[in-house]
């Protein structure tokens, strides 16, 4: 999908392509618009069903609180998705392994190893941040080179890599 020119051409002007809001709109984003919606349904029923304000204050408030922090989180998403813009972290490209990773470069690759039960996973740090690196994105980045990383402003997401 990120390696088609439309939307590679779509990303280098710093914009989201629509192929792309997937990224964005995953399980986690309608996981979280659920618990919207069924934190809504049960805030208004338990309104409904209480005999006094106290009722009300002890069980509707936190449920609407935790409910608003999900409603935040899906606002995020929704903003970057259809807001379309992306934010571009371009510099030398460092792979770390599985050393520290740290700010001395603009981009920098990790590398954590197999260990007891785990499998072995890969990070990229680019503007202070670090993120977890799938696979299909790994493939694309080179290291000791110039690569310009993509990221979502609202919800912190990496979208794309492209070499510079």
């Amino acid at each position: 999908m990120n390696d088609r020119p439309e939307v590679e051409l779509a990303n280098r002007t710093g914009r989201l392509h629509p192929a792309q809001r997937g990224a964005l709109l995953d399980l986690n984003f309608w996981a979280a618009a659920a618990l919207v919606v069924a934190g809504l349904v049960v805030a208004v029923s338990l309104a409904l069903v209480a005999e006094n304000a106290g009722e009300v204050l002890g069980t509707v408030v936190p449920l609407l609180a935790i409910t608003g922090w999900f409603a935040f989180v899906c606002w995020r998403r929704l903003a970057d998705a259809f807001g379309g813009r992306l934010t571009a972290v371009t510099g030398w490209t460092h792979d770390f392994d599985s050393a520290r990773l740290t700010d001395e470069y603009p981009i920098g690759l990790h590398r954590s190893p197999e260990g007891f039960k785990s499998l072995e996973s890969f990070s990229l740090r680019a503007g202070g941040r670090t993120y977890p690196l799938e696979r299909r994105l790994r493939e694309r980045i080179r290291p000791d080179r110039v690569n310009t990383v993509l990221i979502a402003p609202r919800s912190k997401r990496l979208i794309n890599v492209l070499p510079a």
